[in-house]
């Protein structure tokens, strides 16, 4: 069997469900020691127990500096290095402009983008110790197009992106890897209403050139190979895997 992270750990945010369980569970079964975070901290450790590999669950609220500081180098001792950050917990909301009240914009922002830096920042400093790492951000095709009433989500995503690039530039010639992907559709039980509004389901099929929606396994390939030595000339790349929807008709 291929274990293209075999002697690699790292850390998955926002792993107790959705696409962040199944990424530590791709990450474990690819050879990789996986510490799961997120603020859930029954459902975490329930995750972490669930992988093939051994895993380390961590309730840790990404927003929280201090906490995450502490989280990072807990997980850095368990494991014994730091190898990959994947900076996948996040949150989405739906409302016109209008309506989007600005609590729910901080929160969006502060989840999605500063606790993506706030992370990163914390691994940065294991890994600079190290001289490697690899950071993976979760983005959204949400950040390259417009999409309607997502205006917390899409500019939190588009923030991602450029957060990527800049530390990309920054941390490239101290050996640190920075890249992110941006998800189309996926399904998970935070999408689960899309599916249910036969509308939008429709929509979803007819704006994706491979006409359907996707999975949260088939987003494990694409975030393996940016966290193992084949993306190791790879650098500030957002790759989209999205069924080409971005290529395509857009929103």
């Amino acid at each position: 069997m291929n274990h293209p992270l075999a002697g690699r750990a790292g850390i998955v945010t926002g792993a107790a469900s959705g696409i962040g369980h199944h990424l530590a569970q791709a990450f474990a079964d690819a050879g990789a020691r996986v510490a799961l975070f997120d603020r859930n901290a029954e459902g975490v450790r329930a995750a972490a127990d669930s992988l093939a590999r051994d895993g380390l669950g961590v309730a840790v609220d990404i927003t929280d500096e201090e906490r995450v500081e502490e989280a990072v180098l807990e997980a850095e001792k368990e494991l014994g290095r730091l190898d990959f950050l994947v900076n996948n917990a996040g949150v989405r909301h739906q409302a016109s402009i209008v309506d989007h009240d600005i609590e729910t914009w901080r929160r969006t922002v502060d989840v999605n983008l500063t606790g993506t830096f706030i992370c990163s920042r914390a691994a940065v400093k294991v890994m600079l110790s190290q001289g490697n790492g690899k950071i993976l951000n979760i983005a959204s095709i949400a950040g390259v197009l417009a999409m309607s009433n997502r205006v917390a989500y899409a500019a939190s995503k588009a923030g991602i992106i450029g957060l990527t690039r800049a530390m990309a530039v920054e941390l490239g010639p101290q050996g640190i890897h920075c890249n992110a992907i941006a998800p189309g559709v996926i399904e998970t039980p935070l999408t689960a209403s899309y599916f249910e509004d036969e509308t939008f389901a429709s929509l979803i099929v007819e704006n994706t050139p491979l006409r359907r929606w996707g999975q949260p396994s088939e987003l494990a390939p694409a975030a393996i190979f940016l966290c193992s030595a084949a993306s190791d000339f790879v650098q500030g790349v957002t790759l989209c895997v999205d069924g080409g929807w971005v290529a395509g008709k857009g929103y």
